[in-house]
């Protein structure tokens, strides 16, 4: 037995009116009793992120956000019947996203009967109007997914079975951008290799947060946009720094052997001072090895050759004076420098300690 009218009804009733799911009859159980929420699911992908900058009146001419199909534009739309559906009954434009009168009554769609191909159908065509003619042959359009359907029990007669028309209309689409992310309002991440690519980047807008891979100092950013397409630092707030992100370990330590090389502790920022330099050597290495702890450019400025033994298992502690000052963390590398000469065992554990 097929459902009953009624029962549709109660569930849709329910549904929409209510937000809740039908679990029993009307008579048993109304649409306040019953528990279950039951609401509409929005995808993100189909909000319309431009909805806002949609006019309250069509406007005559075509744009970003409003596509409109007219005969003084880009013509009226020709549809094409739904085989599917009964005969003359149904008939599909092929294209989502009409914008419907809840924006402005002149979005309300325009329906003319005509044959196929027919020019200036919205003056040489027939109109036909949604509350119908009087002989029940209304019709309902689907702005969402640009159906039109003859929901009456007649058909029009300048659409009706008896003759080759098909359905024409005029209206407008909405082809803005879509999607939550890129919603007006809504704050977007941006990810750029310098400050340099954030101001050649004219879709930035206010709000929106960027992290800058090199801020000019060798180091990541992130900055909160004061203005849309900024062009220099005035235009941005900076939110946070490598050094700001977190707080700063202030120590560093590496376990070298004898056939280790150059090994690197790690960076130090602007004004740090080396407080202490520790090598504990664990093995004692066999022959002529030379540790030295220092950066690039003094291999040997936080600890020289001459206060490391390496020849026995001992800790060795210096406690350099000296104050990095560079700007760009990654020039302030310190750095393990070990000089194998003819040895073929040792190790030794180096520490750092920085304020």
């Amino acid at each position: 037995m097929a459902i009953s009218d009624s029962q549709k009804i109660d569930l849709l009733w329910k549904k929409v009116g209510f937000g809740k799911a039908k679990t029993d009859t009307n008579d048993n159980k109304k649409a306040p009793n019953e528990a279950i929420s039951s609401d509409f699911v929005v995808k993100t992908s189909q909000i319309w992120a431009q909805s806002d900058s949609v006019p309250g009146v069509i406007p005559n001419a075509n744009s970003s956000i409003v596509n409109v199909y007219s005969d003084s534009i880009t013509n009226a739309l020709e549809t094409s019947e739904d085989t599917t559906s009964t005969a003359h009954r149904t008939w599909r434009t092929g294209i989502t996203n009409w914008i419907s009168p809840s924006f402005g009554s002149t979005y309300q769609l325009k329906v003319f009967a005509g044959a196929t191909a027919q020019a200036n159908i919205q003056s040489t065509g027939v109109q036909l109007f949604e509350t119908g003619s009087g002989s029940d042959d209304q019709w309902y359009f689907d702005y969402q997914s640009g159906t039109l359907h003859f929901i009456g029990n007649n058909l029009p007669t300048a659409i009706d079975t008896n003759t080759s028309n098909v359905i024409h209309v005029s209206g407008a689409v909405y082809v803005g951008t879509t999607g939550l992310a890129d919603a007006i309002g809504a704050a977007q991440t941006y990810r750029k290799s310098n400050l340099a690519a954030v101001y050649t980047d004219s879709t930035i807008n206010e709000g929106d947060i960027i992290e800058v891979g090199d801020a000019g100092d060798g180091e990541y950013a992130v900055y909160l946009a004061r203005t849309g397409n900024p062009q220099s630092t005035g235009d941005l707030t900076l939110i946070s720094t490598r050094d700001s992100s977190g707080a700063d370990a202030q120590t560093l330590s590496a376990t070298v052997q004898y056939n280790s090389g150059t090994v690197t502790l790690g960076d130090v920022s602007n004004t740090s001072r080396p407080l202490s330099v520790v090598v504990d050597v664990t093995q004692a290495f066999n022959g002529t090895t030379i540790i030295t702890v220092g950066d690039d450019t003094d291999p040997a400025r936080l600890m020289s050759a001459q206060y490391v033994d390496v020849s026995e298992v001992c800790t060795y502690v210096t406690n350099p004076s000296y104050v990095y000052t560079d700007a760009v963390d990654a020039n302030n590398t310190v750095k393990v420098f070990v000089t194998q000469g003819n040895s073929s065992v040792g190790t030794a554990t180096v520490l750092l300690s920085y304020s």
